[in-house]
C-alpha cells in the first residue's frame, strides 16, 4: 500500500515514521527544502500543561483589547475575507467553559502520548535531539493572571498532572542567575523540552535511511478524484523542468498553514488561518536559565539548551506573508527584563535588544514562521469529509512540535483502520 505524506513539518515527518514502520510505502512531498520550515523555530516544548485550547472563555475579548496595542502578543489582523469571517464566528463560538472542559482529557491524552512516543524515539538511540524532562515554570507578576494560573493547576492536577507551586524567594533560588521579579510560578513536571532544530535536522536522514522516498523543493498541482476519493496526486519541482504524477492509496494532508488551498484543491474545506509567530536565539548567553518557562502577562516564552537560549512569542492571525512586523519584535524583548531584571546585565540580550540593529538585521536575527490555527485551537486529525482516502493532520497550532508523534502514531493507526492509542474523536475534521 502506498500513502503520500504532503508536508515535511514535524507532523508531516513523524506521519510519515509511523506509516513507515506499520509496512506502508511511503513518499514524502516538501514545497521546501527541510532546513527552515515552522518546526525549526519553535521553542521545542512537549507541553502537558497545554491542555486548554486557544479558544477559550476571555480570550475573543482580550484578543480585542490587544488589537490596538502594537506590542500585544495576539493580534488579529482585520481583513474582509469569507474564510477569516468563517473562522472567526466559529472561534467565538467555541471560547466557552464548556468545550475547555469537553478537550482537557482527550488534549492531555494526547500530549502524554507524544511524551511517551519522544522517550521511545530517544531510547532507540537513531537520534539525539537533547530530551530533557525538567518541566516548565509559568510566572505570573499579577494577582488576575495568579487566580488564573492556580486554576490551571488545580485543573491539571485533577487530570493527573504533577504541579508545584513555587514563591518568589523559591524561584530566586533555582534562577540565581536571573533572579525573576514575579509574584510566584507554577511548576508543571510532566512538561519537558527538545532541541527542534537537531530533531528536524536529523529526522528527515533517518526516514530516508528506512525507505522512505523525499521529494524536496515539490508542491502539489493538482489531485485527480474519481467516486470520493484521490487517485493521483500531480505535482512540480521548482527550480526544474521536473513535474510527475503519483498514484496513493492514501494521502495525509500534513501541510501546516497551507493546509486550506491543498484541501480546496482536493474539493474539501477547513477553517483554518495562519498564525505567525516570531523567535530569536540567544547564542552563547552569559546569563544562564535553567528551566523553560513562559512569562504569563507578556505571553513570551524562553527556552534554555547548552549554549543558546530562545526567546519567542506571538500569535499575528492573518495572511501569510514575509513581513516582520518589528513592534512586535520589540514586545517580545521589552517583556524578558521585566520579569528577569538579570538579563540585561548580558552583553548578547543587549546587542539583540538593540532595536537599531535590529531595524537593519531583521531578517538575520528574527525567526519567523506561521502555526496552522484551528477554529477552536483544537488540531484535526482524521478523514476528510469528501475523500475518503484522505487524511487531515493539521491545526496543532503552537503545539505542533509537542503533538507530533502522537498525531503521528494516530495518523498510522486510522491509515490502518486499527483502535487508536488515545480517543480521536475530539479531534474529527468534520466536528463543525
Amino acid at each position: 500500500m502506498k500513502a503520500l505524506v504532503i508536508g515535511g513539518g514535524i507532523i508531516g515527518l513523524s506521519s510519515a515514521y509511523y506509516l513507515q514502520k506499520d509496512g506502508w510505502q511511503v513518499t514524502l512531498l516538501e514545497k521546501g527544502d527541510l532546513t527552515d520550515n515552522c518546526s525549526f523555530g519553535n521553542m521545542g516544548y512537549i507541553s502537558p500543561s497545554h491542555f486548554i485550547p486557544l479558544a477559550a472563555p476571555g480570550m475573543v475579548e482580550q484578543g480585542i483589547f490587544w488589537m490596538f496595542d502594537r506590542k500585544s502578543p495576539f493580534y488579529i489582523r482585520p481583513q474582509l475575507r469569507w474564510d477569516m469571517l468563517r473562522w472567526g464566528l466559529q472561534f467565538i463560538r467555541s471560547s466557552t467553559p464548556a468545550h475547555v472542559e469537553r478537550a482537557a482529557r482527550p488534549m492531555v491524552d494526547l500530549l502524554l502520548l507524544s511524551k511517551q512516543l519522544f522517550r521511545e524515539w530517544a531510547a532507540e538511540h537513531e537520534m539525539e535531539f537533547g530530551l530533557t524532562e525538567r518541566g516548565c515554570l509559568m510566572y505570573y507578576q499579577t494577582d488576575k493572571y495568579e487566580k488564573q494560573e492556580l486554576e490551571t493547576a488545580r485543573k491539571a492536577e485533577q487530570l493527573g498532572l504533577q504541579v508545584e507551586l513555587l514563591g518568589r524567594e523559591q524561584l530566586q533560588t533555582i534562577e540565581p542567575d536571573l533572579r525573576p521579579d514575579v509574584r510566584g510560578g507554577v511548576l508543571f513536571k510532566d512538561d519537558a523540552h527538545v532541541d527542534p532544530n537537531a530533531l528536524m535536522q536529523q529526522l528527515p536522514g533517518l526516514l530516508e535511511r528506512k525507505g522512505v522516498r523525499i521529494l524536496r523543493n515539490t508542491t502539489v498541482t493538482d489531485f485527480g478524484r474519481r467516486d470520493g476519493e484521490i487517485r493521483t496526486v500531480r505535482y512540480s519541482t521548482a527550480g526544474t523542468a521536473a513535474s510527475g504524477e503519483l498514484e496513493p492509496d492514501l494521502v495525509v494532508l500534513a501541510a501546516g498553514a497551507w493546509s486550506p488551498k491543498l484541501a480546496k484543491l482536493a474539493g474539501d474545506s477547513m477553517l483554518l488561518m495562519p498564525g505567525k509567530g516570531y523567535s530569536m536565539t540567544l547564542e552563547r548567553p552569559v546569563k544562564k536559565l535553567h528551566y523553560p518557562c513562559i512569562l504569563l502577562e507578556a505571553k513570551v516564552a524562553l527556552t534554555p539548551w547548552p549554549g543558546r537560549l530562545r526567546i519567542g512569542s506571538t500569535m499575528e492571525i492573518g495572511s501569510i506573508n514575509n513581513r516582520i512586523l518589528l513592534s512586535r519584535v520589540q514586545g517580545i524583548l521589552e517583556a524578558v527584563p521585566r520579569f528577569f531584571p538579570g538579563i540585561q546585565d548580558d552583553p548578547g540580550f543587549r546587542e539583540l535588544a538593540d532595536m537599531g540593529q535590529l531595524r537593519n538585521q531583521a531578517r538575520e536575527q528574527v525567526w519567523f514562521g506561521f502555526r496552522p490555527v484551528s477554529a477552536d485551537g483544537l488540531p484535526y486529525i482524521g478523514f476528510s469529509r469528501n475523500n475518503s482516502n484522505l487524511l487531515l493532520a493539521t491545526g496543532h497550532a503552537m503545539l505542533g512540535m509537542s503533538l507530533g508523534p502522537a498525531t503521528g502514531k494516530l495518523v498510522a493507526e486510522l491509515a490502518g483502520n486499527k483502535s487508536t492509542s488515545v480517543p480521536a474523536a475530539a479531534f474529527d475534521p468534520n466536528r463543525f
